[in-house]
């Protein structure tokens, strides 16, 4: 007679033994390093403390290469800013230079006009008017003279500031390794 209610359980699968590790050493060269693992497929322990700590260095490598590509730009836009804020002065200031050229011109009109002007009654008044206007343009004649002189100066060499290229050009080798040029080229 069989036993409606006999014993339904399954007999356990069987279980499979896990395997042996001969020694500590063996099991981290088996696990963190190259990947393996003696307990199969990952690490009973999670991550590796290595592949931590190499991915953590690659986020602070990434970090530093943002930290400076952050640095390079705001660099630039000062600098941007500086060459902007110089250029904006040089044309305020030469829009000033304009300006007072054109008052030298009315200035030395009205000198012309009132040199040319017939005095009727000449008194102390007129002497020192005149004295002041001749000791006013001896002051001018001097600052003009300088600044001449330096404006020549300036623009001589900015005229020559190609010129050795200019001739380099023509003349080759030979004109850039003379010694004459040497001397102007040599550092100290």
């Amino acid at each position: 007679m069989t036993q409606p209610f006999a014993n339904t359980k399954a007999s356990p699968a069987p279980k499979q033994p896990s395997p042996k590790i001969q020694n500590f050493l063996e099991s981290l060269k088996a696990n963190p390093l190259n990947g393996g693992s003696p307990f199969g497929g990952e690490s009973p322990f999670g991550e590796s403390p290595f592949a931590q700590m190499n991915r953590q260095k690659e986020l602070e490598k990434q970090r530093v290469a943002q930290f400076h590509q952050a640095r390079v730009k705001e660099w630039e836009q000062v600098y941007s800013a500086k060459d902007k804020q110089i250029q904006k002065q040089i044309e305020e200031i030469r829009l000033q230079l304009k300006e007072l050229a054109k008052q030298i011109v009315k200035y030395d009109q009205n000198v012309t006009a009132a040199i040319q002007t017939q005095v009727v009654s000449p008194g102390a008044y007129h002497m020192s008017f005149f004295e002041h206007l001749r000791h006013t343009i001896e002051l001018l004649r001097k600052n003009v003279a300088e600044a001449n002189s330096w404006l020549s100066t300036f623009n001589k060499r900015g005229q020559q500031k190609g010129a050795f290229w200019k001739n380099a050009s023509k003349g080759g080798t030979a004109y850039m390794m003379a010694n004459e040029h040497a001397v102007s080229r040599s550092v100290g």
